[in-house]
């Protein structure tokens, strides 16, 4: 069976126009649903993000405090470092006497008896000293004294011609040497001054450089007796 709208077409264009308005209203309400859901879902997000940097805030607040309380650590390690490096510097300059000693032993003739050493590390040599420059590279000061006997004056030049082959010794200075009798030998009794051979840097700790021909006090001298006859 055939439908047939009886509505004139006034009333029928009216009920179209009434529909289109509520199908507007619909979705204007949709619309007005939706931009609501994501207002609350951004301002959730927003929140959130809000309180993650509240707590970053804080956290960085308590690192700085932490930061601050370990400042003296810090400062005591650094110097700690710094101490290490120095004495560390300070034993590699050194004066090894031992091997110097050693090495003087083999060059000692056999007609040659030592009766004293005596040395003493310079200043310029020590941790704190002045490096020295000028002619030579050496200061006027006395670091090793030989005292002993030989049979003859060519002993003692030959003895001062073989520490002049060390390397660590420079300097070399016959102080005496005169004829003695012991007993019925005939000896030349001798004085032999050296100095160490300064370092080609600064020691640690050391100040500024001083001329070689300043004098420099030296440290208490050690005395080794030297035991019966050279080797």
């Amino acid at each position: 069976m055939k439908r047939i709208n009886l509505l004139p077409p006034e009333q029928r264009a009216k009920a179209a126009r009434e529909l289109g308005v509520l199908y507007a209203l619909v979705g204007l309400l949709l619309l007005v649903v939706v931009l609501g859901v994501i207002y609350v879902w951004q301002n959730g997000r927003i929140s959130e993000k809000q309180a993650r940097v509240t707590a970053l805030q804080a956290e960085v607040q308590q690192a700085q405090i932490q930061a601050v309380a370990l400042q003296p650590y810090e400062t005591l390690q650094s110097q700690r470092t710094s101490m290490a490096d120095t004495a560390k510097q300070i034993y590699d300059s050194r004066v090894i006497w031992s091997s110097i000693l050693q090495e003087i032993s083999l060059v000692i003739p056999d007609s040659v008896q030592l009766t004293a050493i005596s040395a003493a590390v310079p200043p310029y040599m020590l941790a704190g000293g002045q490096l020295v420059s000028g002619p030579g590279g050496t200061a006027s000061t006395v670091d090793i004294t030989f005292t002993g006997n030989a049979f003859s004056h060519s002993d003692v030049a030959e003895f001062m011609t073989r520490l002049g082959l060390l390397p660590q010794i420079d300097n070399i200075k016959l102080i005496n040497s005169a004829i003695t009798i012991v007993g019925n030998t005939k000896l030349a009794a001798f004085q032999i001054t050296v100095q160490l051979r300064p370092f080609l840097v600064a020691p640690p700790l050391s100040g500024s450089v001083v001329p070689a021909t300043t004098p420099l006090p030296t440290a208490p001298p050690t005395t080794t007796p030297s035991p019966g006859a050279s080797p």
